[in-house]
């Protein structure tokens, strides 16, 4: 039997850069206060809240006034930052610096489109605390993408500025383009004049789906790892389903059945761009535990 895990799984830049500070600050503090869940995986979360970080909702950031906030990888509004400031709370910023650039493009066009009469658009999922918190930067204007269906919201005769939410695929994202591009055509408008495009989908995570691809090949067994609140995990899981038949979402180790193992002979593991290696290292050591435990014991 061989038990491969994914050589490009693993948290991808922004996340890790978000659990290296929290762990910094823990270092040296015995508590540390995060704005919402800092990714969306609850074994890494445990990992951290078992060190001392505790998770805080904005609401609640008047009564308890904590002395620092750290704020998640997602980005935030301008106004979470005009609030920390105002309760005089010091700021450990995680915002993922392509997230950054993001925000900064987006304010930048939005104040182009008060002038010129623009629409920003941005696929991605309404929901996702990306999106949530771009939107602070354009004054909730963007029309929110989530298929080419929703091309339909946008006036064809005014220009559209396009975006996407980093972590969305780079092939989806291109076909929204061609999809609009089509629209416009059909509208009676050139495409060249009344679309900019711009690539704002993370470099790492917007290929993901087509290395995931690659790895699935001739593999008989793919066990998923993800929290059950990455939007990411779960896009990256139905690929996989897609690919090879037997796939299983699983959280962690102790979730994993023996007779899914029966008769298999090349298993892959991977998970979700929040997922920590450690995480993916203890389903490997299950897996080889409950298929042979001599060589478990030997490890």
């Amino acid at each position: 039997m061989i038990v491969t895990i994914d050589p490009e799984a693993g948290p991808c830049f922004g996340v890790r850069k978000a659990i290296e500070q929290a762990e910094e600050i823990l270092d040296k503090s015995s508590v540390l206060y995060c704005l919402g869940d800092l990714i969306h995986n609850d074994e890494e979360l445990n990992r951290l809240k078992n060190r001392g970080m505790k998770i805080i909702a904005p609401a609640e950031l008047s009564s308890q006034k904590p002395q620092m906030v750290l704020l998640r990888a997602h980005g935030e509004r301008p106004e979470t930052y005009a609030t920390l400031n105002n309760l005089n709370i010091n700021i450990a910023d995680s915002t993922c610096p392509i997230v950054k650039k993001l925000q900064t493009q987006i304010a930048e066009t939005y104040l182009i489109t008060r002038v010129n009469g623009g629409q920003i658009a941005i696929f991605g999922d309404p929901n996702h605390a990306e999106i949530m918190g771009l939107q602070g930067h354009c004054q909730n204007s963007a029309i929110i993408l989530q298929s080419a269906d929703d091309i339909r919201k946008l006036n064809p005769r005014k220009t559209i500025y396009l975006f996407s939410q980093t972590t969305k695929y780079r092939s989806h994202y291109h076909s929204i383009r061609k999809s609009m591009e089509e629209y416009l055509v059909g509208q009676g408008v050139n495409p060249q004049t009344n679309l900019v495009f711009f690539d704002s989908s993370c470099k790492i995570v917007a290929d993901r789906d087509k290395q995931l691809q690659k790895f699935v090949v001739q593999k008989d067994l793919i066990l998923f790892v993800s929290g059950v609140k990455s939007s990411n995990g779960h896009q990256l899981f139905n690929l996989c389903q897609s690919l090879v038949t037997e796939s299983y979402f699983i959280s962690n180790e102790k979730e994993i059945e023996k007779e899914w193992l029966v008769n298999k002979n090349n298993i892959g593991i991977t998970g979700a761009t929040s997922t920590p290696l450690w995480l993916l290292e203890k389903v490997h050591n299950q897996v080889i535990s409950l298929t042979n435990p001599q060589e478990a014991e030997d490890h």
